[in-house]
């Protein structure tokens, strides 16, 4: 009810001339009054008003006034009850009284005793709100201090408004926080309703009628029975609910959202008591929200920096452009709820896109998300790709292989440039069935993520680079030792090239392919140390020549490679390159699988180069010839599997 209004009294009577009497009477005293003619009229009109006090007569057909009351109570309407009789009797009075009335009296009786009872009944029902009132803001003492512990915004919004429900016993209500960058109010927590929507926009009237006006205005809503306070044409929401008050969450009067309560038709109406009460808790509250905003907020933050200095770590010691992007997979799978990421890595001629799913999608849709990754890229870049250049090529993770379903179109795509000033080393793609819970903060950390990748790359590239010019300088210390040997000019590079060929076959990983590529071109550089006139002796080496001397050169050659960092893979297989499948080889006699792979590749490349070159000591055997040599000699001086490869290459090539 508000200030100003008359308070309702309800009168319960048969006797329509009495009922006359006494609604001139009270309404010449400043009370509103309402008339029943029987109990269940009396409810009915109770489920749509909220008067202070009740004045009911015993005797009455239909529902007689010791039923109503019973009947009123039952429903859990509390409203002070005064009952009269023309037929006093003791029991009749006990009974009333013990069914919660609040006083009584006997027809006939004079107005003003009936006024004077109706004051003191109004007397006691106002010390009674009083007395709730300084038990709930005991109450409130005693929440407010545990609002201020409390940091996880979930946990706060469901204690606010289950505290909000408990000290205004209310039946129902929400929590809505507005969003000033989308205008819009968002329902964060409910209870005893079930909201038609959770995202209202503020110019969208239809929903939260109540919530929007008092988020514009920045003042508390209470409506009840006679209208709202202050005067504005907002209805109530529901038809069930008798009183409704909403006060707004403020920060130095900035609205951060609502809080609406509802007391149920039947429940007596809030009161200005009320709004007292809830905007001191809707104070503290607004406060304890931005707090826990600004808790959240910082951990998010330690949380993102934490998250961006492991990845950096992670990325540390990575020389491949492949581990580079696989640790970017590895580390936004675990992290986002992403469902598809994919990497554009340009090259010179031919292009890559590197991709990992949730789930297996269908080619059509990988190439469509590969054409609008190719699309992206060209936007920005100086050199146009074209997608028929572009190799599609799935990424395996450490992290977690795909699994699970993924629902395509995606809700959320967003492409991210891979870009050091005016260098465009390619662009990132994520994609989501579901946009995330926040777009901008994941959005931000994926282009932190990726920067750190970004830095990565560039150190790849680098470190390419100086390995290119230290291949450069070995390439050139491997002719060097092929001039020196002149039977043997091209030998390395051809041994090269065989072992590549077989380790292709043999379905190596790329990493592997590479390592003994760069094994077979520098296997031989220890000859460097070797004189000449032994490299070029036209006879047979004597046991001197061949065990002190020309064994030393595969020791020698993994000497020069092993001090440098990205030659360092190559030193064992430079150093075991003759060693014999049986363990009859040389320098440690090592057999079988003691042997690297590469090792073993590397000497049936360089056995079968040997064998149809030309030396000083013999002619070339000729391919079929040195093909039998090394099927004659499986599981004794060969790996049999490796021979077993070379021979699917000879058939290839048509040597046999």
């Amino acid at each position: 009810m508000s200030h100003g209004e008359k308070t309702c009294i309800l009168i319960v009577e048969d006797d329509i001339s009495l009922c006359k009497a006494m609604t001139i009477f009270l309404d010449a005293h400043g009370f509103d009054v309402l008339c029943a003619h029987d109990g269940k009229e009396a409810l009915d009109m109770l489920a749509r008003h909220q008067p202070r006090l009740i004045i009911a007569d015993i005797k009455m057909p239909m529902m007689d006034g010791i039923h109503f009351l019973i009947e009123a109570r039952a429903r859990g309407i509390m409203i002070p009850v005064i009952i009269t009789t023309g037929y006093p009797d003791l029991d009749s009075a006990l009974q009333a009284l013990h069914n919660g009335a609040y006083d009584y009296i006997i027809k006939p009786y004079q107005p003003e005793m009936l006024l004077q009872k109706i004051r003191r009944a109004l007397a006691a029902l106002h010390l009674e709100s009083e007395n709730v009132a300084l038990s709930r803001l005991v109450s409130l003492h005693e929440i407010v201090s545990t609002l201020a512990g409390i940091h996880d915004l979930e946990e706060l919004f469901g204690f606010t408004l289950d505290s909000c429900l408990r000290i205004l016993e209310a039946q129902s209500g929400s929590i809505q926080l507005y969003e000033k960058e989308h205008d819009t109010l968002v329902l964060v927590r409910h209870r005893g309703m079930q909201p038609p929507v959770e995202r209202s926009p503020m110019a969208d009237g239809a929903e939260w009628a109540i919530s929007k006006w008092v988020a514009r205005n920045g003042r508390t809503l209470l409506i009840g029975e006679s209208g709202p306070l202050p005067d504005v044409d907002v209805p109530l929401e529901r038809e069930n609910i008798g009183s409704a008050l909403a006060v707004p969450l403020k920060i130095a009067d900035k609205v951060i959202g609502v809080i609406n309560l509802n007391r149920e038709l039947g429940k007596e109406p809030f009161t200005t008591v009320d709004v007292h009460i809830i905007e001191v808790f809707a104070s503290q509250a607004s406060i304890a929200i931005s707090n826990a905003k600004l808790y959240a907020s910082l951990n998010r933050k330690i949380e993102e920096l934490s998250l961006i200095g492991r990845y950096s770590e992670e990325l540390m010691g990575r020389v491949e452009r492949i581990d580079v992007v696989r640790c970017l997979f590895e580390t936004v799978h675990r992290h986002f709820p992403i469902d598809f990421i994919g990497f554009l890595l340009p090259k010179k001629r031919f292009h890559e896109f590197l991709y990992w799913s949730r789930a297996k999608l269908p080619n059509e849709d990988v190439n469509r998300m590969c054409g609008e990754a190719v699309a992206a890229y060209n936007k920005n870049a100086p050199t146009v790709i074209q997608q028929k250049r572009v190799t599609i090529r799935p990424v395996a993770l450490n992290g977690g292989n795909a699994g699970g379903a993924v629902s395509v179109p995606f809700a959320f795509i967003h492409t991210i440039p891979v870009r050091w000033g005016d260098v465009n080393m390619g662009i990132t793609y994520f994609a989501a069935a579901r946009e995330p819970a926040d777009t901008d903060e994941t959005v931000s950390l994926l282009q932190n993520l990726v920067n750190q990748t970004r830095i990565a790359l560039t150190n790849t590239k680098l470190y390419d680079d100086v390995k290119e010019n230290y291949i450069r300088t070995i390439k050139a210390l491997a002719i060097a030792v092929d001039a020196k040997d002149t039977y043997t000019h091209g030998h390395s590079e051809n041994v090269m090239n065989l072992a590549e060929a077989i380790a292709t076959e043999m379905r190596l990983d790329e990493k592997g392919v590479g390592i003994i590529r760069d094994a077979g071109l520098l296997h031989d550089i220890g000859k460097i140390g070797i004189p000449g006139y032994i490299l070029n002796k036209p006879g047979p080496l004597t046991y001197e020549e061949f065990n002190g001397v020309m064994k030393t050169h595969a020791m020698l050659g993994a000497n020069i490679v092993k001090d440098v960092p990205f030659l360092r893979q190559l030193y064992f297989l430079i150093l075991s390159h003759h060693e014999h499948f049986d363990g009859s080889g040389y320098p440690d006699g090592l057999s079988g699988d003691q042997i690297p792979i590469g090792a073993r590749i590397l000497h049936v490349a360089d056995a079968f180069e040997a064998m149809t070159s030309n030396r000083p000591y013999r002619a070339s055997l000729g391919k079929k010839e040195a093909l039998r040599r090394l099927v004659d000699d499986k599981g004794k001086q060969f790996d049999p599997d490796v021979v077993e490869a070379f021979i699917r290459i000879a058939q290839k090539k048509g040597w046999i």
